[in-house]
């Protein structure tokens, strides 16, 4: 396990584009200079809880969201603790294109609609932020009604 995680923080710490709150993080701290990145990743990978949530990386110790971004994707963007990366990346293409569906069902409802739109802007964001666009080629405006 501590191989993997020696992998994982190490592939962080690349130059591939991160979404979350701590990919944020972790991408304005990779200007400062490591003298042995090495003992750094050998000497942190023990110690870091990271938890595989199925649309993101979660490093949370003991405050986190409880664990309600497991079962809603769409609050692990934004939250401090999240760390989304090119894995993630198609996870994140199939629920923007899932909001798309919700959104050309006529009789769903203004509250459906409501949530479509901001889950898709959601998805939006973090598909941009790996560098990548949605699987749809029809939309490139998340804010279309």
């Amino acid at each position: 396990m501590t191989e993997f995680k020696i992998d994982l923080i190490e592939s962080w710490l690349d130059d591939q584009p991160l979404a979350g709150g701590a990919g944020e993080r972790i991408m304005e701290l990779r200007a400062i200079p490591i003298k042995d990145r090495s003992a750094l990743l050998a000497q942190t990978a023990p110690h870091a809880n990271i938890r595989a949530t199925g649309h993101g990386w979660c490093i949370a110790t003991e405050r986190g969201c409880g664990g309600a971004g497991l079962y809603e994707a769409t609050r692990c963007p934004g939250c401090k603790h999240s760390v989304i990366d090119e894995t993630f990346a198609t996870t994140w293409q199939g629920i923007y294109s899932h909001q798309l569906e919700l959104m050309e069902i006529d009789d769903a409802g203004p509250a459906v609609r409501q949530r479509a739109k901001r889950d898709m802007q959601v998805a939006f964001d973090v598909i941009s932020s790996l560098g990548l666009s949605p699987l749809d080629a029809r939309d490139s405006d998340p804010t279309r009604t």
